[in-house]
């Protein structure tokens, strides 16, 4: 699948550049000239990877890695900028850019923090992946141990109970939520 890439540049040929060499190596590129058009592109796809400059005139590439991390995006963003500075550098780390380079950008350097960067989302995407299937599978799990006719107690290395089913209730005669962080040990039934 190829993987979209979202150019944000005022200069034309850099746009153009960047998008012959990236399309050249399998990438869907977009390209847009100022931040509104970049966000109009982000609202209608879900690009993998953004490449801006700093200095769009008008809104910056800085406003726009605010958007993005407003709208929660696992999307990678790569600064460029031609006229470099400690205080967008700063402010573009705190906002989680994922790299600050100057210009001008050299093909391969151009290739290889693509590369990474992609590399990058794709980590993102597989970790909130995981994180959704590590969900339901608690969830399937918890509806299980709700459901079980046995009484159920789990206790942790120190005996102290960290949870208990309904059914606790039923059969030992124990309030659950009376005997959650008790020591099992203490725990009198019947």
């Amino acid at each position: 699948m190829k993987s979209k890439i979202l150019i944000v540049d005022d200069e034309e040929n850099i746009r153009f550049g960047f998008e012959m060499i990236l399309a050249d190596q399998g990438h869907d590129v977009m390209t847009a000239i100022n931040f509104d058009s970049a966000l109009k592109i982000i609202s209608d796809t879900d690009p993998d990877l953004i490449i801006t400059d700093i200095i769009l005139g008008g809104n910056t590439g800085i406003d726009l890695l605010h958007e993005i991390k407003n709208r929660k995006m696992h999307c990678p963003v790569i600064m460029i900028t031609g006229e470099p500075n400690i205080e967008t550098s700063a402010e573009a780390v705190r906002l989680g850019a994922f790299d600050y380079i100057t210009k001008p950008i050299r093909k391969e350097a151009l290739l290889r923090i693509t590369t990474h960067g992609l590399q990058h989302k794709k980590l993102l995407d597989n970790k909130k992946q995981l994180e959704m299937d590590n969900l339901q599978a608690r969830h399937k799990m918890e509806a299980i141990f709700r459901s079980l006719k046995d009484a159920v107690i789990t206790i942790d290395h120190n005996l102290q109970v960290i949870e208990a089913n309904d059914a606790v209730k039923n059969i030992c005669k124990l309030s659950v939520k009376d005997i959650i962080g008790k020591n099992f040990a203490n725990i009198q039934t019947f």
